[in-house]
């Protein structure tokens, strides 16, 4: 298989506005750019990329499928703004949801669908979307993260949307030791926003022998909006990182047993608990909607704090020489428990719970085995195969707390009455799957891709009551079906090439989600589960230039099920998709010190009857509107490098005015500007800092606008976004 200098661009995205102020910044930016741009010094084509989401090692150009790759240097960069993992995704990321400084990706989706997220091959996705899984680990341990863009079963269930594949950093070279240190505030509100960070790093190798630790300990502050306000801590009800120490720990053993075989293993725990003193007001005027911000308001006291842990333990082996193929095993064991904020689920002329606090119990094991096998090294013919097994075991529970006290105390207090009510009754889910990919280099500029996979789940719920106190059959179900893909990338010169694909995704609905509607009297034999099975169909250009790398895709994908979520206490929507859209990006090197470039995403969806006949467009818990970014980057001087970047969220208006139902009302623009800078003090000292939404912009971020309907939470939930906030840290080697 020939080399070609074509890749794919991990696609440094940014973000521009079309708010007057952040629109002229920009402009500005990049005039300012194309000023000082007297050189024509060209750029050198990168590196191929090399990437492992596909389950074998690939060059991008060589995929026939959207792929972004973020690196570690990129990584960097955005966190020096304070982006955690979510928001650095959906700032880098075409086709992924703007983040939002929460804890939850509800409503972020990939291309309109769901992600599974990886940790090192390791699934953190759970059945009982608990929508807590990009904020595991922390970014300082991260090497890159590799995002498959578009419906894939190359992993199994989940991958409706795409994969996220969090590849961690290993241990090699000399022992080394990185310690960095920092803190943020508020530029709008500094009293009480103090946070601090304090991040270690240590890694290794010799004789063998390769070690990495990384530890980070993080203390947020309260976050406050562009008018100074502080913003409620319970994020929505969907959670906020604000008032919350975390803790993450990564720590890898590996050793090499000779030429061919080596061994690692790996274990990472995260922890993060949100101690504040201030909870959501909910006497702010339900009308008119997203007339009224949410308040905070003091006083707040929880028996239970918010917060989450998540610990796997994972033991990999490698072996380059078994049956003439490269194998890795894989077995692995991850515990997670995620508690969420307090709600009111009725006005208390209801059944079941008034005041009440949910939280998810989950727990898998598995293991992986896949192979390479070169075929036929004359007709450049691979194939990538293996098995996959995992048992899953989830529940969501919730403790219940006393509406006398609630009341009095104008929704401050919040007292356990010690009655614990299960919401979601523990259940199995044992998934069996086995794969085949082949790769053809057909001519010199043809290679062809295609496989299958075979995936059988057995589903186990036992009796229950549910959260009014009725009576549910539980019983057994199984599931199994074949997924196909197949895809083409043609190279059209040394540095354009096109691709096409056809993927399938399979995916099991959220089963607590169905469970936890399930009336008195029904039975889970009862219960409409039938799987999704998801077609992608896509066709892209990517072209990379001395200067210039650019890429464009056209996507559509349809299924049969839906299985959307239809409100807090409404049943799951079951119904025939379709969605569309298409994705841009560009980057450019001016001269050798400055480079800009940006993303565009759109997509929409619709669903249908059985018949086929059109219902209406999906809500905005699915589709995210416009997203367009642009970023100008200058290397100031030899040790000090800045970027200034900016991120749009488009209008979206697909709804009648008066609609009362969930997720569908009119989702205005904002744009959030970000500065970020590194200055190399020393050759060991480096010193980061930068402001996020430096002009200081009021806006409700996508979420906020989507859950403020009636059928969801209204008002109470219209939590402003943060405003300008500063970043700073010094990170040193030794």
């Amino acid at each position: 298989m020939q080399s070609n200098p074509l890749q794919a661009q991990p696609c440094a995205s940014s973000s521009i506005g079309f708010q007057y102020k952040a629109l002229v910044m920009a402009v500005a930016a990049v005039c300012t750019s194309l000023a000082h741009s007297q050189e024509s010094a060209s750029q050198p084509a990168l590196a191929e990329m090399t990437v492992t989401a596909t389950r074998s090692e690939a060059l991008v150009n060589s995929v026939p499928q959207s792929i972004t790759v973020v690196r570690r240097e990129e990584i960097e960069q955005q966190v020096s703004a304070g982006s955690g993992l979510g928001d650095i995704l959906g700032k880098l990321v075409p086709g992924f949801g703007l983040g939002r400084e929460s804890p939850s990706t509800f409503t972020q989706t990939l291309r309109g669908r769901n992600i599974n997220v990886l940790i090192d091959g390791v699934p953190q996705s759970t059945n009982r979307n608990g929508a807590r899984i990009l904020t595991l680990i922390d970014p300082s341990a991260v090497e890159r993260i590799e995002v498959i863009r578009g419906a894939t079963a190359i992993y199994g269930d989940g991958a409706t949307g795409g994969v996220v594949n969090i590849i961690t950093r290993k241990g090699n070279g000399p022992v080394s030791h990185v310690t960095e240190v920092g803190g943020n505030l508020s530029l709008s509100h500094p009293s009480d926003s103090l946070g601090t960070t304090v991040r270690h790093t240590s890694s290794g190798s010799k004789d063998g022998l390769d070690f990495m630790l990384n530890m980070a300990v993080e203390q947020t502050g309260a976050f406050f909006d562009a008018d100074g306000d502080r913003i409620p801590p319970s994020g929505a009800n969907q959670g906020s990182l604000a008032e919350t120490r975390s803790y993450s720990l990564l720590g890898k053993l590996g050793y090499k047993i000779d030429g061919t075989q080596s061994i690692q293993l790996t274990a990472q725990a995260y922890k993060a608990d949100q101690d504040t003193n201030y909870t959501t007001d909910p006497s702010v005027p339900g009308a008119p909607l997203r007339g009224h911000k949410s308040r905070a308001i003091s006083g707040l006291s929880l028996d239970k704090k918010e917060g989450t842990e998540n610990s796997q333990l994972s033991l990999d082996y490698h072996n380059k020489d078994v049956w003439s193929s490269k194998m890795h095993a894989q077995l692995f064991t991850r515990e997670y428990t995620t508690v969420y904020a307090p709600f009111r689920r009725h006005n208390g002329s209801g059944a079941g719970p008034e005041i009440f606090q949910s939280f998810i119990d989950s727990s898998k094991n598995g293991g992986r085995l896949e192979f390479d096998t070169l075929l036929s090294d004359k007709h450049g013919v691979t194939m990538s195969w293996g098995l996959d097994h995992i048992r899953e075991t989830t529940s969501q529970s919730g403790y219940v707390n006393d509406p006398a006290v609630y009341a009095a105390t104008g929704g401050r207090v919040f007292q356990n009455t010690g009655q614990v009510v299960t919401w979601v009754p523990p259940y199995d889910i044992n998934s069996t799957g086995a794969f085949a990919q082949f790769e053809w280099q057909a001519t010199e500029k043809l290679l062809l891709r295609g496989g299958l996979r075979h995936d059988r789940f057995d589903v186990d719920v036992k009796d229950f009551t549910n959260i009014n106190g009725g009576a549910v059959g539980g019983g057994k179900k199984s599931y199994q079906d074949t997924l196909y893909n197949v895809g083409a990338v043609y190279d059209l010169n040394d540095r354009i090439n096109l691709y096409a694909s056809y993927n399938q995704g399979f995916s099991l609905p959220d089963m607590g989600l169905t469970l936890r509607g399930a009336p008195a009297g029904s039975s889970f034999a009862t219960l409409n589960t039938q799987p999704q099975v998801v077609d992608n169909y896509e066709i892209g250009v990517r072209a990379n230039w001395d200067k210039t790398q650019a890429s464009f895709a056209v996507f559509w994908s349809e299924n049969d099920l839906g299985a959307r979520s239809g409100g807090l206490n409404s049943a799951v929507l079951r119904a025939p998709e379709k969605i569309y859209g298409f994705e841009a990006t560009l980057d450019h090197q001016l001269s050798k010190a400055w480079r800009t470039g940006g993303t565009f995403s759109w997509v929409e969806g619709k669903k249908y009857t059985a018949s086929g006949q059109e219902i209406g467009y999906l809500g905005n818990d699915a589709i995210s509107p416009p997203k367009l970014t642009l970023y100008v980057e200058h290397q100031t001087n030899a040790k000090w490098f800045n970027r200034l970047q900016l991120a749009y969220s488009g209008v979206r208006d697909r709804f009648a005015s008066t609609s009362t139902a969930p997720y569908q009302n009119r989702i205005e623009d904002y744009a959030v500007l970000d500065w970020m800078s590194q200055y190399k003090v020393s050759k060991k000292g480096t010193l980061t800092f930068g402001i996020n939404n430096l002009l200081n912009r009021q806006y409700h971020n996508t979420f906020a606008q989507t859950v403020v309907t009636p059928g969801v939470y209204g008002n109470v939930a219209y939590a402003a976004a943060s405003g300008a906030t500063f970043h700073a840290s010094y990170k040193h080697a030794w």
